[in-house]
């Protein structure tokens, strides 16, 4: 079992415990009562007339001469089965006591090796259910290809379901990977058609047939086609960072100091004031140059939506039990609706000129790497409020909500 998976509750092991002991032993004690109560009567049955009528034939005997050797011998053994009549009765409730314990003790055994034999493939069953919950399917529990009983048919049925759910896993990566694919052509589409669009107008304009060449119409249109050849560059650079992005290395880090670092970036050149507004100082397990990519592209979102002249961006901390969140507030237009998971890296084009549109893509997939969640809503008032929440703890590696 996995050191950081905790142990099943006995409570059924001390349920069968207590009902075999119950429906064992109460049957035996009744017996038992039953048994010493009539040993006991039995047992309780005096001798004293047997020893009256000996003593009356004994004198008779010497009344007429007669030997009494005979007698004698009798009356020995009428002592000696007086004796182990009194012997018995007071071994008698020992010998019922030592019977009743002896039985407690079997029944004691049998339930715990009962109990034992079936919660043997709970407990497997258990590991096998965390092996899942950790995302490895791949763990086939020790099962019988022929159950004999219930529970080695159920550890079967947990086998043939772990089967089919990374059938299903693989078939559904398959369709994220086509769905991922249509994204990016989409994105590349919007994002290629604006620059190849005024590429094509500048060759048309140098292409003119309608009069000698003029220079400054030349000029013109090698400007221009200058300008979109290096909008294509940054947004080719823009893809393969993002492809490029690496692994987190995950560390302690304090998130307030962090924040601060990432908002004096911005405090000069921002059209708006940034604040991070008072309160905790969390740290968490968590890779600082991913932290600090996430929430400069949140806020450059956040100070590029607000007017020049608007309130200031927020940023505020927020403790949880077992994780931190962070909320991003800034004055701009807002978004009609919620967003989050797929649809925040669902059609990847920016509206902004030279933007690449993989800022928030980027911020997803660094959350994501960090077993949190993205939530972008329309903050009451106006504007948006990016909530980003991360686990105190990274998640297991290669494991993600």
């Amino acid at each position: 079992m996995p050191p950081d998976l905790p142990p099943p509750p006995a409570l059924f092991r001390r349920r069968l415990l207590v009902v075999m002991l119950i429906t064992g032993l109460v049957p035996l004690v009744l017996l038992g009562f039953l048994a010493r109560q009539a040993l006991q009567e039995l047992l309780s049955v005096s001798l004293a007339p047997v020893e009256q009528v000996l003593e009356e034939l004994s004198t008779g005997l010497a009344r007429e001469g007669h030997s009494q050797a005979a007698l004698d011998e009798a009356r020995l053994n009428l002592a000696q089965a007086e004796l182990a009549r009194r012997a018995l009765a007071r071994r008698t409730p020992m010998l019922i006591a030592a019977l009743l314990l002896v039985s407690a003790t079997v029944l004691t055994a049998a339930a715990v090796l009962l109990g034992r034999a079936l919660t043997r493939p709970v407990s497997t069953l258990t590991q096998g259910m965390w092996s899942y919950a950790r995302g490895d399917l791949s763990v086939q529990l020790p099962a019988p290809d022929s159950p004999r009983d219930e529970l080695q048919f159920l550890l079967v049925q947990f086998n043939r379901m772990g089967r089919e759910l990374a059938a299903q896993r693989e078939r559904l990566k398959s369709a994220e990977q086509i769905a991922a694919w249509q994204d990016v052509a989409r994105a590349l589409a919007h994002e290629l058609r604006n620059p190849l669009t005024a590429m094509k107008l500048a060759l048309a304009r140098l292409s003119r047939a309608d009069g000698p060449p003029d220079a400054t119409r030349i000029a013109e249109s090698v400007s221009l086609l200058q300008e979109e050849v290096e909008l294509l560059m940054r947004m080719t650079r823009s893809f393969s960072d993002f492809a490029r992005l690496p692994a987190p290395r995950f560390q302690p880090v304090a998130l307030r100091p962090l924040l601060a670092e990432v908002c004096a970036l911005y405090e000069g050149t921002s059209p708006v004031p940034v604040e991070l507004q008072p309160g905790p100082e969390p740290t968490l397990s968590a890779d600082p140059d991913g932290l600090r990519r996430l929430f400069g592209n949140l806020l450059k979102n956040a100070t590029e939506a607000s007017p020049s002249g608007a309130a200031p961006v927020h940023l505020s901390i927020e403790a949880l039990p077992s994780s931190v969140r962070v909320s991003i507030r800034d004055n701009g237009g807002g978004i009609p609706q919620v967003l989050e998971g797929p649809a925040l890296t669902r059609g990847l084009f920016s509206t902004k000129p030279g933007g690449s549109g993989l800022g928030l893509p980027i911020a997803q997939k660094i959350v994501h790497e960090h077993g949190g969640t993205l939530r972008l809503e329309p903050a009451p008032g106006g504007g948006t409020l990016a909530r980003v929440e991360l686990p105190l703890s990274p998640p297991p590696a290669g494991v993600h909500p």
